[in-house]
């Protein structure tokens, strides 16, 4: 059975936009929507509004204790980038056949 990535286009396309998006995020050092959006609205309730990404702030020091944010940013965008690969291939190899 073929994955559903495969089976459902727009499945596919959604995802890599949002990993050509992440990659993005990550180099060009884009702010995310949704973390905007958090933390105008914890501004708004009153609290104090953390610095920097979702995922630096709530489980950085929970997940990679020793690892700094360089090789995070390095290790996601090469992560992201294989998966783009992985897709790039199975569309070349569809279109071959």
């Amino acid at each position: 059975m073929r994955p559903l990535w495969l089976r459902v286009s727009i499945l596919r396309w959604l995802h890599i936009m949002s990993l050509v998006w992440g990659i993005l995020t990550e180099l060009l050092a884009w702010p995310c929507p949704l973390t905007d959006l958090e933390n105008w609205l914890e501004a708004k309730a009153g609290l104090q509004p953390y610095q920097g990404g979702f995922l630096l702030h709530y489980l950085d020091k929970l997940v990679y204790p020793d690892i700094s944010a360089t090789v995070l940013t390095v290790a996601g965008v090469v992560i992201c980038a294989l998966n783009l690969a992985v897709y790039a291939r199975q569309i070349w190899v569809n279109r071959l056949h």
